[in-house]
């Protein structure tokens, strides 16, 4: 299983009537919340959307953690795994803080790696751009 949205459920043999199903279908039981079980029938074809829906609907924190670990090509650490096995609290706020730290920090690089905005010495260096390549320009019609 290299979906990482299964580090958010376990499998379990039995729906939530406490019944096996159908041939072919498959149970998750949720490790957040009320620990709702949820079915991938055999006509779902294995689609995982109900899973990931669940945990896009109800826990919007653990979804994002969810997309992260999917964006990441490398093993999840022992925190995120405790994370998504409710064993860990996520803090929001402090998810949220990071967060907008991370966003700062981007923000700062930019505005390092390419200095303020200045409209004139843009229009100057446009100019100088124009003289230098020395291109005729037709009128667009």
């Amino acid at each position: 299983k290299c979906n990482p949205i299964y580090y958010f459920y376990k499998h379990v043999e039995v729906n939530s009537d406490g019944q096996a199903g159908d041939v072919g279908d498959k149970h998750y039981k949720s490790y957040l919340g009320n620990r709702k079980v949820l079915t991938i029938t055999h006509v779902m074809e294995s689609s995982l959307n109900g899973l990931i829906g669940h945990l896009k609907t109800h826990f919007p924190p653990m979804y994002r953690l969810y997309l992260l670990l999917k964006s990441h090509g490398t093993p999840p650490t022992d925190d995120k795994l405790k994370i998504a096995w409710g064993e860990k609290v996520l803090n929001a706020i402090q998810l949220e803080q990071a967060s907008v730290n991370i966003v700062d920090a981007f923000n700062k690089q930019v505005t390092k790696a390419f200095g303020d905005w200045n409209q004139a010495k843009f229009e100057e260096l446009l100019a100088q751009w124009l003289v230098a390549c020395d291109q005729p320009f037709e009128e667009v019609e």
